[in-house]
């Protein structure tokens, strides 16, 4: 329950940090919501996700993904580090200690 509320805490926030919709941003949240799909893809392959599991590390990758986007896109490099922790967190959370051991061994540079 708790995790739910953090999620959607974070998908309002990453919505709030969403300029008006042009032409070029919805190209690029597009872009960078088909990389989070690819990547929990694989997560899924390679930690055997279950269905839950799943989409609760879609809506993790796609928050995150967004947020270092935007970071990277107004030069806030300082934060990038505190923002790819609180995503291992995220993750954390979400995963059992040995799916957790290997996200950190195939996708630990996220």
């Amino acid at each position: 329950m708790k995790l739910q509320f953090f999620i959607i805490i974070l998908l309002f926030l990453a919505q709030a940090c969403v300029t008006a919709p042009t032409s070029t941003t919805s190209s690029v949240k597009s872009s960078t919501e088909m990389e989070a799909r690819r990547v929990t893809n694989e997560m899924k392959a390679v930690l055997n996700l279950d269905n839950t599991q799943e989409e609760k590390i879609l809506v993790i990758n796609v928050v995150n993904f967004a947020i270092l986007k935007k970071l990277r896109d107004n030069n806030q490099t300082q934060e990038i580090a505190t923002t790819k922790e609180k995503y291992k967190n995220e993750v954390k959370q979400v995963l059992d200690s040995s799916q957790f051991s290997k996200f950190l061994e195939n996708f630990g540079n996220l």
